[in-house]
């Protein structure tokens, strides 16, 4: 067997997610609300032996989002989500985004170490820095930081909850009986963290959890914010189209990490796939292809339109994508970078791509998978391609990102997770019952 094993995870996004028609699927769920759906899925991924369901953020009602059904289109609070999926597993880690901009270093550790404690060490913080008008709406009472500083307070942040997890040792919680003595305070310490951004004095209420805390996962991809993953995190989330980019990330963040002082290997890239499952590589395509017809034009120029933030909604479909951005140009610059990366993903696929393409035209292909990659094939087919990417150091795991919520969970867990297990790059069981245990594939036994 491999010593090296495949992370695996499973993107909790809904109604839909980087395919815009998910939701409109005539396998997916629709009752987003039932507390029930997501236990089936903890189940499932668990089943699967996946490492983790992983829940995304936002922080503000975006009414485009919601008329389609886009991500995020409906929210509900990520740790309350992550609870419910908690109660229902029992190895399952579960990641849960919430933001380094908008809350407080003592909440996040008292939220975030509770869950984990409940969980037993199953827990993992998704750190994101967040902005916008819309945002900082519903969070007047907050400074609005430009992008670099966000980083510098994320770091203050970041330390200072770390700093509170750390405030009691492992052995400070007695509860003898015999003595009276229930904490030994003398093992509890007060951070009294003091930056320029954030105060905090400590020490939390809580003790340690079977992990030591949960473990950190970012996702920026400035050159900012692959600075503070290298320093900070344990998984980093990317979504690149082809190998060549996943590589060269993958490399710069061990670089990184390096020049951190941390161990390289500490640092494991997760890349958003978006698999395509079929009995034969036909009904595969097949199943691509009907995929296709499930996205509204208008619907995916909304999508489009808050990646490039450029307003694109209402013009005619039928305008080339240059002509739309120039009459809507908030930041062109976005749009030229978008049609480029297009070019790039076509040429990737071995196609080439009209940079005339109209404006629908361009939204649809952006709506298929927002850049993900798109794996498709028979099970073993599937198996081949994230196989190739993983053994090329390309990439130490993915994201699963569903076509159909939650069937295509199902799909891998039935056709693409038993030819990995065959073929010895992932397991057949956990290592531990703790995240950070089968994130270090042995069960885990120390402090980070």
């Amino acid at each position: 067997m491999s010593k090296r094993q495949l992370f695996l995870a499973g993107y909790i996004l809904f109604p839909s997610n980087h395919y815009v028609g998910a939701w409109r699927h005539p396998y997916s769920e629709r009752d987003f609300n039932d507390r029930a759906l997501y236990e089936d899925i903890g189940r499932t991924l668990e089943r699967a032996k996946f490492d983790m369901a992983f829940i995304p953020e936002t922080l503000a009602y975006n009414p485009n989002f919601a008329r389609y059904g886009l991500s995020n289109g409906i929210k509900h609070e990520p740790t309350q989500l992550a609870a419910v999926i908690a109660g229902a597993t029992r190895h399952l880690g579960i990641g849960v985004t919430l933001s380094a901009s908008y809350n407080a270093p003592y909440h996040l550790a008292r939220t975030l170490g509770s869950l984990d404690q409940f969980s037993g060490g199953r827990v993992a913080w998704n750190i994101i820095m967040s902005k916008g008008e819309p945002t900082q709406a519903n969070f007047p009472f907050v400074e609005e930081l430009d992008r670099e500083e966000l980083y510098d307070r994320g770091d203050e942040v970041v330390e200072a909850t770390v700093a509170l997890w750390n405030s009691w040792s492992r052995d400070a919680l007695i509860a003898d009986k015999a003595t009276g003595v229930f904490v030994d305070t003398d093992q509890v310490t007060t951070p009294d963290y003091r930056g320029k951004y954030v105060q905090v004095r400590g020490p939390l209420t809580l003790p340690p959890s079977p992990q030591d805390g949960p473990v950190l996962i970012q996702a920026g991809d400035s050159a900012r914010g692959r600075r503070f993953g290298a320093k900070w995190a344990e998984l980093i989330f990317a979504i690149e189209n082809n190998e060549a980019d996943l590589r060269a990330k993958r490399q710069d963040l061990r670089r990184l990490a390096a020049e951190q002082g941390r161990d390289p290997d500490s640092v494991k890239l997760i890349a958003a796939v978006q698999p395509i499952v079929g009995e034969t590589t036909e009904i595969a395509r097949a199943r691509q292809r009907f995929l296709a017809t499930l996205i509204d034009t208008d619907a995916a120029i909304a999508f489009l339109s808050q990646f490039v933030r450029t307003d694109l909604t209402g013009l005619d479909p039928e305008l080339s994508f240059r002509e739309a951005v120039a009459a809507r140009a908030t930041d062109a610059a976005a749009g030229v970078r978008l049609l480029d990366n297009l070019t790039r993903l076509a040429a990737g696929n071995g196609e080439e791509l009209d940079t005339e393409l109209g404006l629908g035209e361009v939204a649809r292909i952006f709506g298929a998978s927002e850049f993900t990659p798109q794996i498709v094939g028979t099970g073993a087919e599937v198996a081949d391609q994230l196989i190739h990417l993983f053994e090329a150091e390309a990439v130490d795991g993915y994201v699963l990102s569903p076509t159909h919520f939650p069937g295509a969970f199902d799909d891998v867990a039935r056709a693409v997770v038993p030819e990995l297990q065959r073929r010895g790059v992932f397991r057949t069981e956990y290592a531990d019952t703790t995240l950070r245990g089968n994130l270090l594939g042995r069960p885990y036994g120390g402090s980070t």
